[in-house]
C-alpha cells in the first residue's frame, strides 16, 4: 500500500553511519580489497561461460534498454519529500535498463533476481541513476558478506554449501540461502514485477530512505505462440509495449530508528507497518517496437552505459555499508568489463 503524506511531520530521527575499521579512510582501504576479489569473480564467470568477452560482474543480461522513459513527480508532491530537482509537477527524461541478476548470460526461464536501473537526465546535463532489483532486501548484511558469498559462489558447486557453513555458521547460511532461494524465481513479466532499493539513500531534508518502483496495472500481452525460454522475458515485454506504454510507481520509505529501519544492515526489510510507501512519482516507458532495428540499437547502447547509485546529487548520497562499497566496487568492475 502507498500512502500520501498528510500533516507536516514532527522533527527528523537521528541517524548515522557506521564505518568498517572505524573511519571512512579505513573503511576505504577495505572496499579497495573487495574490488579486487569482485574483479577476480567476473574473471571466474568468464571462464566459466566460455565467452570471450567480460560481462558486468552482476545484471549480465539486459532484457529491455530504453532511452525514452519519462518520470513525472506528483503535482501535489508534499513538501517533505522535496529533494533537489524532485519538485511537485517535475518531469524528467529517463533511460531504464531491465535485466537479469547473474553474472552470466542465462536463458530469461531460469531462475533468477532481475534488475531495474534508471538513469534520470537531469538540467544541465547532470544524472542520477536509481538502481534496484526485484526483492525487498539483500542477501548479505553488508559488502563484506555480499563479496564473500560471491566468491564463493563463482567457485565449484560441490564445495558452496560447505564453504558457505565453515565461513558464515548454520544459522546464517541457512538464513542467506532461504533469502536467495525466495529472491531467485521466474518472473511472470518484468512489466509486472516490483523493484526495491534494498539499501538506503539520503533524500534531502527527509533524511534516509528506501525506495520501490511497482507495477501500475496495464493487461498483459494476449497468448501467443510459447515464448522462447531464452528472451522469453524479452518478447513478453515487447508484445505488451507495442500497444500501450507500460507504468510504474515510484515510492519511498522513510528512516524511522536505527531498530526497524537499519541503515547498515542490508539483509533487514523496512516493514511497511512502521515505514509506510509514500507516493512520489510515476515512471512511464511509452509504447514502441522494442524488436524492430530501431528498438534494438537503443537497447545494445543503453548496454554500454555504467549504472551506479553514486551517479546522483549530493543531496541524493547512497547511505549504507552496502551502498558505500559500490562506489568503490563499481568502478573496478566497470573497468574489467569495459577492458574486456
Amino acid at each position: 500500500m502507498t500512502e500520501t503524506a498528510g500533516s507536516p511531520p514532527g522533527p527528523r530521527p537521528d541517524w548515522r553511519e557506521i564505518y568498517h575499521g572505524g573511519s571512512p579512510e579505513a573503511e576505504e582501504r577495505h572496499f579497495r580489497d573487495l574490488a579486487g576479489v569482485i574483479v577476480d569473480v567476473q574473471r571466474t564467470n568468464r571462464r566459466k561461460s566460455g565467452s570471450q568477452v567480460s560481462h558486468r560482474t552482476f545484471h549480465a543480461k539486459i532484457v529491455v534498454g530504453v532511452d525514452n522513459a519519462e518520470l513525472a513527480f506528483r503535482d501535489d508532491l508534499p513538501a517533505a519529500l522535496c529533494a533537489g530537482d524532485f519538485t511537485p509537477g517535475a518531469r524528467f527524461p529517463v533511460t531504464v535498463r531491465l535485466s537479469n541478476a547473474s553474472g552470466s548470460v542465462r536463458a530469461d526461464s531460469s531462475p533468477d533476481l532481475r534488475g531495474a536501473a534508471l538513469k534520470i537526465r537531469l538540467p544541465g546535463g547532470r544524472e542520477h541513476d536509481l538502481l534496484m532489483t526485484s526483492y525487498p532486501v539483500s542477501h548479505a548484511r553488508d559488502a563484506t558478506q555480499f563479496v564473500e558469498i560471491a566468491r564463493i559462489g563463482a567457485g565449484p558447486g560441490p564445495l558452496v554449501l560447505p564453504r558457505m557453513l565453515l565461513k558464515f555458521g548454520p544459522s546464517e547460511t541457512a538464513r542467506i540461502l532461504g533469502n536467495l532461494r525466495k529472491a531467485n524465481r521466474p518472473s511472470p513479466g518484468l512489466a509486472q514485477e516490483s523493484y526495491w532499493s534494498r539499501g538506503a539513500v539520503l533524500w534531502g531534508d527527509a533524511g534516509p530512505v528506501r525506495f520501490r518502483l511497482s507495477p501500475l496495472g496495464g493487461a498483459a500481452p494476449a497468448a501467443g505462440p510459447p515464448a522462447d525460454p531464452a528472451d522469453g522475458l524479452r518478447t513478453r515485454f515487447a508484445a505488451g509495449l507495442s500497444g500501450a506504454p507500460v507504468r510504474f510507481a515510484l515510492d519511498v520509505q522513510k528512516f524511522v530508528d536505527e531498530r526497524l529501519t537499519p541503515i547498515e544492515d542490508g539483509a533487514v526489510q523496512w516493514q511497511e507497518r512502521d515505514a509506510p510507501w509514500l507516493g512520489v512519482a510515476t515512471l512511464t516507458i511509452p509504447a514502441q517496437d522494442l524488436l524492430g532495428a530501431a528498438g534494438q540499437a537503443v537497447r545494445d547502447h543503453v548496454d554500454t552505459l555504467a549504472f551506479n547509485p553514486w551517479h546522483a546529487p549530493a543531496e541524493f548520497r547512497p547511505l549504507g555499508n552496502l551502498n558505500r562499497a559500490r562506489r568503490t566496487v563499481y568502478a573496478a568492475s566497470a573497468r574489467e568489463w569495459q577492458a574486456g
